[in-house]
């Protein structure tokens, strides 16, 4: 009622002729809810338009929506290159893993004449392939279509681009036996006679049909996979128009499998045919991602099974006296830190490393991490004391272990005499890495090794008389090798 009446009055001092019983014009901006609501609920496309401009939708990076959708096939390849023993981080891991993954049965000779091609043999220097039970479970890991295909996305094929003599020499040499090689020879026949060829106005639909048969080859070599449905996804993405795919494929297949297997001149092929194709930098990128993320995961993992259960007396008890001592350390991890004064640019992970260091009961050789930091930081490391460990830091640093590359020898009495408390299936199934992570945890001081020794047993942790026995008598008969597992930690923690 105000608000009418003051209108009229400054309606009827703009406009003196303006008849008294006249409604007044609206001001600019009045009545704007009610056209904003018309517009929210018109189908009309122009109101559409103006509506996605007032309120514009919020873009997530590339990258980021990169590693949300393919995070549980890249957390995949991270555990088949832990069981394997290679680092996921490694250039060309994703082409060894193809490789050893491979249906050829002499998939390990494949992958060291990768290696020996690209120059990276110390990335198989200490493979895992010998037990069965790793294989089986990586197998298990790697078993479905849509892993494969996902993994394979990140394999484009190689552009050899601004190249120089020496590259250009290589890839005539290369060319020179790919086009020799009768392999490929025979994929092409197959494929020509089935009628599989390329066809489409997008780029990946642009092949000759010697880059078609390289493709084959690839989406053929995993196991655990349809060899047949894997050509026909393959041949629906190359070719636009794609008519009966799957009658095609099986008789390519067909074709290709009626005349001789000689698995010698596949072995000799699929090397070659790796070096083809180049890994995508995104995939490193979300590999890294996958790996700081699931840090996070055992983190808070841990604490959710601290809290999870019945609420009894003896629990809460124990929890505190836990989290009494947690404090403690964490106070003591705090004043650790000040008492050294880190420069400001030192990450965290580096800070954490050198505190592994100096709370060894058996310090290594300063020589092995003293070149990630100045002499007189790793002096005033050294001269502070640690009233109490802080076991989240220890647990941090054995998780970062991702790659066992040392030759130990006590490692192989250690699996042999101190895993027996671990019952058979789960200790056939420990990688390489978990080992030598127990290994550490072994020789921890005597107030926090048992608690280590079960996280890295995580999520079904064993500790029982057994094992604390043999650890011991372990401990008094082997001599800590404290270097070498500075020198694994510090490539794992550094070589990113």
């Amino acid at each position: 009622m105000l608000r009418s009446a003051n209108g009229e009055k400054a309606a009827s001092m703009a406009k003196p002729d303006a008849k008294p019983d006249a409604k007044p014009e609206k001001p600019d901006g009045a009545g704007h809810s009610d056209g904003a609501e018309a517009r929210v609920f018109s189908v009309d496309a122009a109101a559409l338009q103006s509506l996605r401009r007032t309120r514009p939708q919020e873009r997530r990076p590339a990258s980021e929506l990169l590693v949300t959708n393919n995070a549980a096939v890249i957390g995949k390849f991270c555990d088949v290159c832990r069981r394997l023993n290679l680092d996921p981080l490694h250039a060309e891991a994703l082409p060894c893993v193809v490789l050893l993954m491979s249906k050829n049965k002499h998939c390990v000779q494949m992958a060291q004449m990768y290696a020996a091609l690209v120059g990276c043999e110390d990335a198989l220097q200490a493979v895992d392939t010998e037990r069965e039970s790793i294989v089986a479970s990586c197998d298990q890991l790697l078993s479905s279509m849509g892993d494969w295909l996902t993994l394979f996305s990140y394999l484009p094929m190689r552009a050899w681009e601004q190249q120089d003599a020496a590259q250009r020499a290589a890839r005539a040499a290369l060319m020179l036996e790919l086009e020799t090689s009768p392999v490929l020879k025979r994929m092409q026949a197959a494929l020509a006679e089935a009628q599989v060829a390329a066809g489409g106005p997008a780029a990946h639909q642009q092949r000759t049909p010697l880059e078609v048969a390289l493709l084959a080859l690839l989406y053929l070599s995993p196991r655990c996979t349809p060899a047949g449905k894997m050509l026909e996804r393959l041949y629906t993405d190359i070719c636009e128009k794609a008519r009966d795919a799957e009658l095609r494929c099986l008789r390519a297949m067909t074709s290709f499998r009626d005349t001789m297997d000689d698995e010698e001149a596949t072995t000799r092929t699929m090397p070659l045919v790796m070096r083809c194709f180049s890994v995508a930098p995104d995939f490193l990128r979300a590999v890294a991602a996958v790996l700081r993320k699931r840090v996070l995961e055992i983190e808070l993992g841990e604490q959710q099974r601290a809290s999870a259960g019945r609420a009894t007396l003896r629990a809460f008890a124990a929890q505190a006296v836990v989290q009494k001592r947690a404090l403690g350390a964490q106070v003591s991890w705090k004043a650790w830190v000040q008492s050294v004064s880190f420069p400001v640019n030192t990450s965290s992970h580096m800070q954490r490393l050198l505190y592994f260091f100096c709370v060894q009961v058996v310090p290594p050789n300063p020589a092995a991490y003293e070149s990630l930091y100045t002499p007189e930081l790793c002096r005033r490391a050294r001269e502070v004391p640690v009233d109490a460990l802080d076991v989240s830091a220890l647990k941090m640093v054995v998780d970062s272990l991702r790659l066992y590359s040392s030759n130990m020898r006590p490692l192989i009495d250690f699996s042999a005499k101190c895993l027996q408390g671990i019952n058979q299936q789960r200790r056939q199934q420990l990688s390489l890495v978990q080992v030598l992570q127990l290994y550490i945890a072994c020789y921890q001081h005597e107030s926090v090794w048992k608690e280590l020794w079960a996280h890295v047993l995580q999520p079904a942790p064993v500790m029982n008389h057994t094992i604390a026995s043999d650890c011991a008598a372990f401990r008094a008969a082997h001599p800590y090798e404290a270097t070498a597992v500075a020198e694994n930690l510090v490539r794992s923690l550094v070589d990113e």
